[in-house]
């Protein structure tokens, strides 16, 4: 059983902290949006909520990012297909869901991604952001508990897919989760 990874970032020591979620291969679209921000790659730090491949055309650019120390992402749905197609050498539920891309690129580029993609079995599946006032926990789908703690091993699939607080909270049904604030 795979176990819940989880990062802290310490917010002193960020200007901004910006939080994107379901890049999807579209880094062209990202950095316009980040130019309009004016986020600053000196002061800023990006965090990203995971799916950064897939549909998009800008999927190794995309993954390059995970190079910068000004990015950091948890693991998507879509990076654990990926991984999964890896370990299992099945890549028909990748390659449905987006991943076909990965057959489309050079056997370099292929190479690269594939190095890229493998360092989301250390990356984090939560990320806890605490500044002086809140503490946000970034996950790719859902926190599923009530009660936060850090390091709390939770349900990994509900971590990448789960839509319940999401669509509960789109009825009215809003769900808090004691020690997080976001």
């Amino acid at each position: 059983m795979e176990l819940i990874r989880y990062a802290d970032i310490n917010s002193d020591l960020y200007r901004h902290i910006w939080v994107v979620g379901d890049i999807h291969g579209c880094y062209s679209l990202l950095l316009t949006r980040l130019a309009q921000l004016n986020f600053s790659p000196d002061t800023d730090l990006l965090i990203s909520t995971g799916d950064n491949i897939d549909r998009g055309k800008e999927n190794l650019e995309t993954l390059r990012l995970l190079n910068t120390p000004w990015f950091i992402s948890v693991v998507g749905n879509h990076e654990a297909m990926a991984l999964d197609a890896f370990e299992t050498q099945d890549g028909n539920f990748w390659y449905v869901n987006g991943g076909y891309w990965y057959d489309s690129v050079t056997e370099k580029d292929r190479q690269e991604a594939t190095e890229l993609l493998l360092t989301f079995k250390q990356r984090p599946h939560i990320i806890e952001v605490e500044t002086s006032s809140k503490k946000y926990v970034i996950a790719h789908a859902d926190y599923p508990d009530d009660s936060y703690d850090y390091v709390k091993q939770v349900d990994i699939d509900s971590v990448l897919w789960s839509r319940d607080r999401l669509l509960g909270s789109l009825q009215g049904n809003i769900h808090p989760i004691r020690g997080a604030d976001t």
